[in-house]
């Protein structure tokens, strides 16, 4: 099995959050799959309403989740510079790590996606 990561740093208000989401899932149920969020990547876990902007809601990725290998995780710092609280996702299931474990994550990955 293949460590795979996923890192969006981009805004969650345009299709790349959502492609991001879709492949990651995808390559969840073969292998151990993380999705990391960072810099304004963050705002994707947060309770926001994107189906008011026109944008398909993210709740069918949340509970998908649940069935695959796939682990979220936030930036610690990207969180604290934006002042999101773990109050503030709108996931229960996130590991909040520092930027130096994020670094140590996304290194020891067979492949990485950047979105």
């Amino acid at each position: 099995m293949k460590r795979v990561v996923h890192v969006l740093k981009g805004d969650p208000f345009s299709w790349k959050a959502h492609e991001a989401l879709r492949v990651a899932t995808a390559t969840a149920i073969n292998n151990e799959t993380y999705f990391i969020c960072i810099r304004d990547g963050v705002y994707v876990l947060t309770r926001w309403h994107p189906e008011e902007l026109g944008i398909e809601s993210f709740d069918k990725f949340w509970e998908t989740i649940e069935l695959v290998n796939l682990t979220l995780v936030a930036e610690e710092e990207s969180l604290h510079d934006r002042g999101i609280t773990k109050n503030n996702l709108a996931v229960k299931s996130v590991n909040i790590l520092p930027q130096e474990e994020v670094k140590e994550l996304i290194q020891s990955a067979d492949d990485v996606f950047i979105w």
